[in-house]
């Protein structure tokens, strides 16, 4: 149903010249789903040439789930730097991106906690468990798929993607993940692909919209080996408003269908999220500096919170 609804979103967009990506590079941070191919979207300037960006994403994690076969607990905190190099010829367009991430346990609990209480959001079960301790667990029939109680650090899996311009308004990209991770926290432990088209309106009107629609395919491996869809759709739905030349504001909304095939726990199903941020375009010459954090729309399906900037270029 959520793919079906951001398609429709997508043939609404107006058409437009397509200049840099005006959506936010984010994917799902559940830290048991980091090491498959979720995209995030390549952001390249609307010039030729090399250029680079960077995006950091602190995610506080609490989620805590029991059906009659399965347990799910996810108790970490996750930072995620993801690295961008961009190349932007005529039409085409390449990108290579490799995450640097760090799982640790929590030193934002306190903050989460009253986070959600000053805005009346509702805290899982976050309020009734140990503050700022590590641990991922997922128990099926009794015995334990997923235990991990320790700190887990290194480079995730090698992005690289190549799009094309169709007209002047979409693009289609193409990605492959290869295994470059050093844990099974951290990699799908073989080569993932995905292939998706994204369109924007715009980008001079006040408000511009923009979305992306698409398909990944992902290796047997890593952590959830045995327990995966192998292929999943995902999808992303925007609105870019400008109040000034200096200042924009971004709401954005993220989704990807099951990635695992036979979980029974709201962690491992499908997910829908929220970004809310500010862009400040005129900031740092030749770059966009966005600051926004993310919710989760649909709760226990994703993390609860990420705290994120992203700098990238124009």
């Amino acid at each position: 149903m959520t793919e079906h609804l951001l398609a429709a979103l997508l043939l609404l967009l107006p058409v437009a010249a397509v200049a840099s990506w005006p959506g936010l590079p984010t994917r799902d941070q559940n830290p048991l789903l980091q090491g498959y191919l979720i995209p995030a979207q390549p952001v390249l300037p609307q010039r030729s040439g090399w250029s680079g960006g960077a995006s950091l994403f602190i995610t506080n994690t609490y989620q805590s789930d029991q059906s009659s076969r399965q347990r799910l607990l996810i108790d970490v905190e996750n930072t995620r730097l993801d690295l961008q190099l961009g190349l932007r010829r005529g039409d085409w367009l390449f990108s290579a991106s490799l995450p640097l991430i760090d799982n640790r346990a929590g030193q934002l609990d306190r903050l989460i906690l009253d986070w959600h209480d000053f805005f009346g959001l509702p805290q899982g079960g976050r309020d009734q468990a140990p503050l700022d301790q590590l641990h991922l667990l997922w128990e099926v029939d009794g015995i334990d798929r997923i235990d991990i109680d320790r700190p887990v650090s290194g480079p995730g899996d090698l992005q690289l993607a190549v799009g094309r311009s169709l007209d002047d308004n979409s693009e289609l990209w193409l990605a492959m993940e290869l295994p470059s991770g050093s844990d099974p926290l951290l990699s799908s432990e073989g080569i993932d692909l995905a292939l998706w088209w994204r369109r924007q309106g715009d980008e001079t009107a006040t408000v511009q919209g923009y979305g992306s629609l698409g398909l990944s395919l992902i290796h047997d491996g890593g952590l959830l080996e045995g327990h995966l869809n192998r292929g999943f759709l995902f999808a992303q739905a925007g609105l870019r408003y400008r109040w000034t030349p200096a200042i924009e504001g971004l709401l954005q909304v993220d989704a990807h269908g099951p990635i695992a095939d036979d979980s029974s726990v709201d962690g491992l199903d499908a997910s829908l999220q929220g970004q809310f941020g500010l862009r400040f375009p005129q900031l740092i010459e030749g770059y966009r500096l966005d600051v926004y954090f993310s919710e989760d729309i649909w709760p226990g399906h994703a993390p609860d919170i990420t705290f994120s900037l992203s700098l990238s270029p124009i």
